[in-house]
């Protein structure tokens, strides 16, 4: 038998929880479908949170194996991964409990565990239930792509969904990819004790980020010891003795105990008879339109199955576009030209706005930068290496790089700042407390006027104020 519902949401990852909570919590009656028991999606359990928590791990690790930097005795740790990853399922357990099945259900939510998928417009099936709906949201997420590399799929490797509760730490391992998953999990098992080598086919690390931050992590990663091999190809991985082999384009091979492959993601969408409900899509994922409409009228996507930017706080941005024109029938349009991006490794990596070579191309832009070594807490943190820069345009902020302790807590005050077409006095005027990683965002803003502060039209200026009685 059919049960008619309101809403049915299928993915219980972040976008799908925000709207399947607003919905219920709105009075429709709304059913949600998980692949899995637990929710939370990837992001929860393989994904933001589990790779924080893993690099907290290694971070202290390598503090107290430099603690000398800061006046103190350094300290060689025996890494225990059974306790690693016990403090990794803690987070992961105490941040489930807001995305449990008991919370949706007592918000009003019937919670459902299977896969789902279309027969018809306006048809799903889980299991043995069917039901229809008025409105229907895709949030099912993506899955770590497997590149099609001669013998990969016959040699044991390691993907984002068993990175994180490894029995024993390996002796060595190699990283494919140099993006922000590869470079994250690259510091953090070095950190902890890993040779780790990093192989990317593109010419330098994080590709999509600022070359100068590029660098620079470039050369942290390799004074912590990872070995990095770029602008090279993978062509073959075999096995042998126990260890994986990885054959290059360039003729060379590198061993070791673990492979961990961090290539890229792919949308899930092949199993959920999109074709029935007329939905268009490819292998980039759900197409949808600035309302985050699919093809069909009553069917909604978000997330990372829509290929559109896989970060969690992109499907929260694009649940909330679907709930103000599904809901509330708001016309509302989603605009990507202000997220931020945030790669985690120490030093953080972060961005917002355009890049410098968009900027390059602007009437009146203009790109000024900052040293950290010149920030007096980096100074007083012995955490010295870095850049920001900002992007100008005719006096307004419209793009920032930072590579810096805390970029990722830094960037959003200069987010804020484009987003609301801001002048760079706005940021200079506002009074940051001494001595803070804020004070940045004031020192880079300040680097716009240095040269017109200093400039012979404003020493002119002041001789002459300075000569009036």
């Amino acid at each position: 038998m059919t049960e008619m519902r309101d809403l049915v949401v299928i993915g219980g990852g972040a976008g799908g929880l925000v709207v399947a909570s607003v919905a219920a919590q709105l009075g429709l009656d709304v059913v949600l479908i998980n692949k899995e028991e637990a929710m939370g999606g990837d992001c929860l359990h393989y994904g933001c949170v589990p790779s924080k928590a893993l690099l907290k791990s290694a971070s202290v690790a390598h503090v107290m194996r430099n603690a000398d930097r800061w006046g103190l005795p350094a300290v060689e740790t025996e890494i225990n991964m059974q306790a690693v990853n016990q403090a990794i399922k803690k987070a992961i357990d105490t941040i489930q409990e807001h995305d449990s099945r008991e919370r949706f259900e007592a918000l009003g939510c019937e919670v459902i565990t299977g896969e789902a998928r279309f027969i018809a417009a306006s048809t799903v099936e889980v299991g043995d239930k069917t039901f229809d709906a008025k409105r229907f949201v895709v949030a099912t997420g993506s899955y770590a792509w497997i590149p099609p590399i001669k013998g990969l799929r016959q040699v044991g490797f390691l993907t984002n969904e068993d990175m994180f509760s490894l029995p024993e730490l390996p002796k060595n391992m190699i990283v494919l990819g140099g993006g922000p998953i590869g470079v994250e999990m690259a510091q953090a098992y070095s950190r902890l004790g890993t040779e780790v080598t990093v192989v990317e086919l593109a010419p330098r690390l994080l590709p999509r980020m600022d070359e100068d931050a590029s660098d620079i992590l470039a050369g942290v990663l390799s004074s912590e010891g990872v070995s990095l091999v770029l602008d090279n190809e993978v062509i073959e991985v075999s096995e042998t003795d126990g260890l994986k082999q990885v054959t290059l384009k360039d003729g060379a091979t590198i061993q070791a105990e673990a492979l961990l492959v961090a290539i890229g993601r792919r949308p899930v969408v092949d199993t959920l008879g999109l074709e029935k409900a007329n939905i268009e899509y490819d292998a980039s994922g759900i197409k949808v339109n600035r309302k985050m409409r699919t093809s069909n009228k009553n069917i909604y996507a978000c997330g990372d199955v829509t290929g559109e930017m896989p970060l969690t706080h992109v499907a929260e941005l694009q649940a909330g576009i679907i709930i103000a024109n599904m809901m509330f029938r708001m016309p509302k349009k989603i605009n990507y030209d202000v997220i931020p991006a945030v790669v985690y490794t120490e030093p953080e990596v972060a961005q917002v706005g355009i890049s410098i070579e968009q900027c390059a191309g602007l009437p009146g832009g203009e790109v000024y930068q900052f040293e950290i070594d010149q920030l007096d807490r980096a100074v007083t943190d012995n955490n010295k290496i870095g850049v920001a820069k900002i992007l100008t345009e005719k006096g307004r902020i419209v793009g920032a790089h930072i590579i810096a302790p805390h970029a990722g807590e830094m960037i959003h005050e200069l987010a804020l700042a484009i987003q609301e077409k801001m002048k760079v006095s706005k940021v200079t005027s506002l009074v940051h407390a001494y001595p803070s990683y804020s004070q940045l965002n004031k020192r880079l803003a300040g680097q716009y006027y240095k040269d017109r502060l200093f400039s012979p039209f404003t020493k002119k200026m002041v001789a002459l104020f300075n000569r009036l009685p």
